[in-house]
């Protein structure tokens, strides 16, 4: 018995000397993996989630990618002005500091577009032709007066809902609005609305991702 014992003791200190052994093996193995990742990690930029998307909406709602909408109405028929009438849609209409227009062109137009006419507008210049002034109420029921955006650049999108360039044209405002904040005041009017063709509810149904509530 004496010499079983004697033979079995040093196998117990033998397995518990090898987990030991296989333990700070481990620990080394994964501190080492942690100290490489470190290492290759551009220390001038934060560690980020890769699944992050650089467009992420601000929660600052003047750069969320948000923006005014309107329907255009009998009694105030920005339609019915010539500076703004247009027998396609959409037409985008950008206004100045001064309330003049810089531009009107029917047409899907690009973010790089957009925002060229928008730095156009942020300078006063002679010989422009005035913007006629309205007021429109929001799908959210504030009044928008144009007259009231003085030394700000406007953008009127006139479009209507059932108009797949008018569609086209709504991801490249978005990135307007979230590059300029509120640098520049966007108000899509819905063309249709006049004849009662597209309700107010349409538009929500068709552009709610796009629309600020306020």
């Amino acid at each position: 018995m004496t010499r079983k014992r004697t033979q079995h003791h040093p196998q117990k200190k033998s397995k518990k000397s090898q987990q030991t052994m296989y333990l700070a093996v481990t620990a080394i193995i994964i501190i080492a993996a942690i100290t490489a990742l470190l290492l290759l990690q551009d220390p001038g930029e934060p560690i980020s989630d890769d699944t992050a998307d650089t467009d992420t909406p601000n929660m600052d709602s003047s750069n969320d990618g948000t923006w005014l909408f309107a329907m255009d109405t009998q009694s105030e028929y920005v339609g019915g002005n010539d500076e703004y009438r247009t027998g396609y849609i959409p037409t985008l209409v950008i206004i100045d500091i001064d309330g003049n227009i810089v531009h009107k062109s029917a047409g899907v137009h690009t973010k790089d577009e957009l925002i060229q006419h928008v730095e156009d507008a942020e300078q006063s210049s002679s010989g422009r032709t005035p913007a006629p002034d309205f007021t429109l109420e929001t799908l959210y029921g504030n009044q928008f007066r144009l007259s009231e955006y003085r030394d700000t650049p406007v953008i009127l999108d006139l479009m209507a809902v059932r108009c797949p360039p008018c569609e086209q044209q709504m991801p490249e405002l978005q990135k307007v609005k979230k590059e300029l904040g509120n640098d520049v005041v966007i108000l899509s009017i819905d063309v249709d609305g006049a004849s009662g063709y597209e309700s107010a509810q349409d538009v929500k149904d068709a552009f709610g991702t796009y629309i600020r509530e306020e």
